[in-house]
C-alpha cells in the first residue's frame, strides 16, 4: 500500500482534501467565493463547516415547529393556524431533503421528533372532507 501523500498534520486535527469537480461547478463556486471576498478553498471550507453545524440548528428548529404545530392542533385539528403550521413543517422537511438528502433528512426529522417528544404530522394535502391527508409521507408518524 502506498503511503498517504496528504497525511494528517502533526497536530492530528486537520487533513488535506483533494477532489475533482466539474468546471461549471467550480466557476459557480468561484463566483460565490468572490462575492463573499474569499478564495475558493476558504469558501469551500466555510460552506462545509456551516453545513455540518447547520444540521443541529435545523433539528432544533424542527423541535420548535413541532411544538407550535401541536399546540395549534390541540385547539383545532384542521384550523387555518394548524394547517399553516403543518405547511411550515412540510417546508422544513422538504428543505432538509433538498439540502442534505433523504437519509440525513430522516435522521434530523426523527431526532427533532424524539427530543420534542411529539409525532411528525403528514405533509400531504388535507382531504376534501377534512377526514385526513392525501398521499404518502414517509417522514410522518402521526395518526390523525
Amino acid at each position: 500500500m502506498k503511503p498517504n501523500p496528504n497525511p494528517p498534520r502533526a497536530d492530528g486535527e486537520t487533513v488535506v482534501i483533494s477532489f475533482r469537480a466539474p468546471v461549471e461547478l467550480v466557476k459557480k463556486l468561484d463566483e460565490l467565493a468572490r462575492r463573499e471576498q474569499r478564495n475558493r478553498a476558504n469558501f469551500i471550507l466555510r460552506t462545509l463547516t456551516h453545513s455540518a453545524s447547520a444540521i443541529e440548528r435545523l433539528a432544533e428548529h424542527g423541535e420548535f415547529l413541532l411544538k407550535v404545530f401541536h399546540d395549534c392542533y390541540a385547539k383545532d385539528k384542521v384550523g387555518r393556524e394548524t394547517e399553516f403550521r403543518r405547511g411550515q413543517i412540510a417546508g422544513w422537511k422538504q428543505t432538509l431533503v433538498t439540502s442534505y438528502g433523504a437519509s440525513t433528512a430522516e435522521q434530523v426529522i426523527f431526532r427533532a421528533s424524539e427530543v420534542a417528544n411529539l409525532p411528525v404530522p403528514h405533509s400531504g394535502t388535507l382531504a376534501p372532507d377534512g377526514s385526513g391527508y392525501e398521499g404518502f409521507d414517509s417522514f410522518s408518524h402521526m395518526v390523525t
